[in-house]
């Protein structure tokens, strides 16, 4: 069930600890980070590592968990916004299941809408980081960032030909930075959709079209083009662990691995280098950086092929960690 781009070496487990500082001068002292914990890879020192896990049911209230690690307002669910809560309730509740313990539940209904723009053409259900959040959860230009977590699709989730999103990798720029491109694309988008009739996940890169006025998709992979991967026996109702490391630079580097829980090959791998990683040019103010954001965040242009009630997708043990190569 193995599909690799480019081999490389996979990296699941995150530890270590540390303190970042935001676009500061690279030292020319080559022991500047030698007390940094090195990563299980061997390649990589640890600068700083937050993560963010479920405590359980009976645990700290969700929404407050979430913004002790996030930041506050970082929560993006229907039922915060008073014109888009049908069926009230928390959208995000906390669960515990055997196979993977405690663990967060995005619900999503048919009803539900996105933020205070109420019930048009998308809904939103998410959590990210933001302009708000600790800058060590921040992509600032020439970083190197891991992300890791865990998550499962419901059996019954039902997907389209449009975009379902659970993860995204988001470039905020300020207004008046040097060649700023408009960041309404992400830059990577894990999505679950429909392509020749089949549900699959895709792996979705974002670039610069040829004279920089716009943006592209590219699909970097697709499942329902790997004869050995199904929707419905590999992906749908199986938790999967994900990894994601970028090299936030113009021309960067995207190592990316998706694993069913408990295996050792990934279901699916990208190695890509050169890839266009940060949408500032070479501005790397600290008003511009990438944030990556989970949940459900869906288009409603065939809503009537989705559930008529509502869809869960599950996550846990979210990792955020800024590492730097051993040189």
């Amino acid at each position: 069930m193995l599909r690799t781009i480019v081999a490389s070496t996979i990296v699941l487990a995150l530890s270590g600890c540390g303190t970042s500082s935001v676009n500061s001068p690279e030292s020319n002292n080559p022991n500047q980070y030698a007390d940094y914990p090195i990563d299980e890879s061997g390649r990589y020192r640890v600068i700083s590592s937050t993560e963010l896990n479920s405590d359980g049911p009976q645990g700290m209230e969700t929404y407050a968990l979430i913004e002790s690690i996030l930041g506050k307002g970082t929560i993006e669910a229907p039922d915060l916004y008073s014109n888009n809560d049908p069926d009230g309730g928390r959208h995000i509740v906390e669960e515990y299941d055997e196979v993977i313990g405690n663990h967060f539940k995005f619900i999503m209904h048919f009803e539900d809408g996105d933020r205070d723009k109420g019930r048009v053409d998308r809904q939103r259900n998410e959590i990210k980081a933001y302009d708000k959040s600790p800058d060590k959860l921040k992509g600032y230009l020439g970083t190197t960032f891991e992300y890791s977590w865990k998550f499962k699709i419901d059996d019954n989730l039902k997907v389209t030909k449009h975009f379902t999103h659970l993860f995204q990798l988001k470039s905020v720029a300020e207004k008046n930075s040097e060649d700023f491109v408009s960041t309404s694309s992400p830059l990577l988008t894990i999505t679950a959709n429909v392509r020749n009739n089949q549900s699959g996940l895709e792996v979705r890169h974002v670039h610069y079209n040829k004279d920089r006025t716009g943006t592209e998709n590219n699909t970097l992979i697709h499942t329902t083009k790997m004869n050995d991967v199904d929707w419905a026996h590999d992906i749908a109702g199986q938790w999967i662990e994900a990894f994601v490391r970028v090299d936030y630079k113009e021309s960067g580097n995207l190592y990316m691995t998706l694993t069913p829980l408990g295996e050792s090959k990934p279901m699916i791998e990208i190695n890509e280098s050169n890839i266009e990683m940060w949408r500032s040019g070479l501005d790397g103010r600290d008003g511009n950086f990438v944030r990556p954001k989970w949940g459900i965040y869906r288009s409603l242009k065939s809503e009537h092929l989705l559930n008529q009630d509502h869809d869960e997708v599950y996550f846990a043990d979210f990792k955020i960690r800024e590492v730097k190569l051993i040189e």
